[in-house]
């Protein structure tokens, strides 16, 4: 039999953004250093979704360029999950009022475009991201392919990170107002997803860089993002934090170097999925560990940032690892 390549590097990686995602939403050092926790949660932590697209592109673009049905089977899939997703989230939505004055083309923009809760987005921006990254790769090769994505990228930094720069008023400005009609964000399937898509897929398809040249570039690219983003910061010129500049050759050079590493495999007794469902579930705690905290009259854990966010994640871990062992156990029986 084949044997299967074990990557512990990009295991250990997608538990660690699982968990960095959660530090996105519940500010963890905000109580300790504001300025701290917008390094943390709006500029490193920020690694982290790229990373799920990289991981994509890297493990099913090739195989549904290959086979148009993988593709397809793929969408299903990532489609099924969404909806799921979605009827999940309806009564959180309504709790926080979401949807309050809400009319029929709001919820289809965010049904179709922004996800109907706000980390829901991810899904959406990968269905549409990945057919059109799909439809770049088929269709031109792969320079054009890249250039393309790398402009869609660049306009959606001036939607994002670099919207201050935009002079008001002007066609630009305008135009970027339009965008903002369909799009809630430019960090979505258009702009955003392609380009971590595609270099996801150029790592599993092309020669990629010595771990020392990996490790030089993760370095040096690490200390641009940090320049970058509390610099943006400063100048106060973000409408959103999702995008810069140094992002694209940091994910790069943090790939190749999962690829290239060995470390001991943490996630080697956890069920697959684990971190995916920790990323879908974790707002819901969210809810629960601030309604419980109020009920109880344990306001510390709204009150303490790093006790929110420790709360919210084991929390979520545990139920997250319990459904999957479940779902497992009921999957040998069903065999049985």
């Amino acid at each position: 039999m084949k044997e299967t390549h074990i990557y512990s590097g990009i295991n250990n990686w997608k538990l660690l953004s699982a968990l960095l995602v959660i530090a996105i939403h519940t500010s963890p050092l905000e109580s300790v250093s504001p300025e701290g926790d917008f390094i943390l949660t709006r500029i490193l932590a920020r690694t982290a979704v790229p990373f799920f697209f990289m991981v994509t592109g890297y493990f099913v673009l090739p195989k549904a360029l290959e086979e148009g049905r993988r593709a397809l089977l793929y969408l299903k899939r990532i489609g099924m999950i969404y909806l799921a997703s979605v009827i999940l989230y309806i009564p959180v939505g309504i709790y926080a009022e979401h949807f309050k004055d809400a009319g029929i083309a709001s919820v289809l923009k965010m049904l179709l475009l922004d996800g109907t809760f706000y980390h829901l987005w991810y899904l959406p921006a990968l269905l549409l991201g990945f057919a059109l990254t799909l439809l770049f790769l088929r269709s031109m090769p792969l320079p054009a392919a890249g250039a393309l994505t790398g402009i869609l990228y660049l306009a959606g930094l001036f939607g994002d990170s670099y919207y201050g720069f935009l002079p008001d008023p002007s066609l630009a400005h305008t135009c970027y107002e339009g965008i903002f009609r369909v799009f809630e964000y430019t960090r979505n399937g258009l702009f955003y997803a392609p380009a971590f898509l595609l270099l996801g897929w150029v790592l599993a398809s092309r020669r990629r860089p010595a771990l020392s040249l990996s490790l030089a570039g993760l370095g040096i690219s690490y200390a641009l993002i940090l320049a970058e983003g509390i610099t943006l910061h400063l100048l106060e010129v973000q409408r959103h934090d999702s995008m810069y500049l140094s992002l694209v050759p940091l994910m790069y050079f943090l790939f190749s170097v999962l690829l290239d590493i060995e470390p001991p495999d943490l996630t080697e007794h956890f069920p697959k999925a684990l971190p995916l469902l920790i990323y879908l579930l974790h707002p819901l705690f969210i809810v629960l560990v601030r309604a419980g905290a109020k009920i109880t009259g344990l306001l510390f854990f709204i009150d303490n940032s790093l006790l929110h966010f420790l709360a919210v994640t084991l929390s979520t871990f545990m139920f997250s690892w319990f459904l999957l062992v479940l779902k497992e156990k009921f999957a040998e029986r069903k065999k049985k």
